[in-house]
């Protein structure tokens, strides 16, 4: 049936009018979500566009702003949507100095370290497999668990005491299996520096960087049948600018208040990328045919090197140290078993980082500023089988 003019018109009103609406719309959440970043350091299009389904809400008291924890879903990580926001958005990368390591260096110190010879060293060891227990008798030797298995700042000391092979390979970290099964959280991911990006990052899109990785690893976990949120709060941007230093301190009320409100999570695993100098080894092997980033561990240990004596940091105590120990070191054994090449040594640094929540607490660093995404997420499918077949 042939349409009248004004039914055409009347159509075409209508049509017009829905995408003026629909134009107004998004007009109003680029302002939403500029206010918001500006304000609280928060993009509200990360949570409106489809990479989460299921907000687990927190309680906002006490806390300065408010907070958001979400639930992985099933989605396609690997081409994540690119969200445009105006260019003042942008959170530019933040590169390597040579007064600092960005990842490792958040640190209440002054970094007079030179940087380049700590970690180039980490480089010049290639790990040999070390399955447990065959190689137990050569771990039992202090100096020989120092050279194979960590690599130890200048700002602190490596203590045998604290370094008990036997006991911390022992150790059971095999989670609760009354929390298997059920849709209560185990583990808890997160990023104290969520603006970490890779060499391929689109600025626009964090998902495309660290936040990214860490979406990948919980997916997998959450695929293992371990229940596994993500948290990505900006703690490195403060009133919309990168600012690392600082985050560790931000964090802390955001994360204990997660612990809190969620007594099933056994494990929290800070993810990050590591940042070198250009002249430094790319961090990159082979796994399985597919390129992949290299990771390193990373425990605090709350203690100063003064003048070659073990002093405590008394303001920054860690009563979990021992188990945060004896799981870096369970990991590194594991994935030195299956993938020789994968891992550098374990980094000891004086300070706690964000291993003190938790008995069960990880710090990894997946790659550089040089590794790619890609890179990068591949690194998730040895460390997610690592960590399933010790916490299962």
């Amino acid at each position: 049936m042939r349409r009248t003019e004004p039914e055409r018109h009347k159509q075409g009103f209508y049509i017009k009018n829905l995408a003026l609406g629909l134009v107004i719309s998004v007009l109003l959440l680029f302002v939403i979500s500029f206010f918001n970043h500006s304000v609280f350091g928060e993009m509200f299009l990360y949570d409106a566009l489809p990479h989460y389904g299921h907000i687990l809400a927190l309680s906002e008291e006490d806390l300065p702003f408010p907070v958001e924890v979400e639930v992985v879903v099933e989605t396609d990580i690997a081409h994540p949507i690119v969200r445009q926001v105006p260019t003042e958005e942008i959170i530019i990368n933040i590169n390597p100095t040579s007064s600092g390591i960005v990842g490792i260096g958040d640190v209440e110190v002054n970094f007079s370290t030179n940087y380049d010879t700590v970690e180039m060293a980490v480089e010049t060891f290639t790990p040999a497999p070390l399955a447990n227990p065959a190689n137990l008798q050569d771990l039992r030797d202090p100096a020989f668990l120092q050279r194979a298995m960590y690599i130890v700042d200048p700002r602190t000391i490596f203590l045998p005491e604290m370094f008990d092979v036997d006991t911390k390979l022992a150790k059971d970290l095999r989670i609760n299996p009354d929390n298997l099964g059920g849709d209560a959280p185990v583990v808890l991911i997160f990023h104290t520096h969520t603006t970490e990006m890779f060499a391929d990052s689109n600025p626009y899109d964090m998902f495309t960087g660290i936040v990214g990785v860490g979406a990948y690893l919980t997916r997998l976990l959450n695929q293992a049948g371990i229940p596994t949120i993500h948290y990505y709060r900006r703690f490195d941007v403060v009133d919309g600018q990168s600012h690392i230093l600082g985050a560790y301190e931000r964090q802390e009320p955001y994360i204990q208040r997660i612990l809190a409100e969620n007594p099933t999570i056994e494990i929290i695993i800070d993810i990050h990328r590591d940042g070198l100098p250009e002249t430094s080894p790319r961090l990159i092997t082979e796994i399985d045919g597919r390129p992949t980033a290299r990771l390193m561990f990373v425990n605090g240990l709350s203690t100063r090197n003064v003048n070659g004596v073990a002093v405590p940091i008394d303001h920054l105590p860690n009563p979990h140290l021992p188990t945060n120990l004896a799981f870096s070191l369970q990991m590194q054994v594991a994935l030195n078993e299956a993938h020789p090449t994968l891992n550098r040594r374990i980094y000891l640094n004086a300070f706690r980082f964000s291993t003190h929540f938790l008995p069960k607490s990880l710090f990894v660093e997946v790659g550089d500023q040089r590794s790619t995404f890609t890179e990068a997420t591949n690194a998730m499918y040895p460390l997610a089988d690592a960590l399933i077949n010790i916490l299962k």
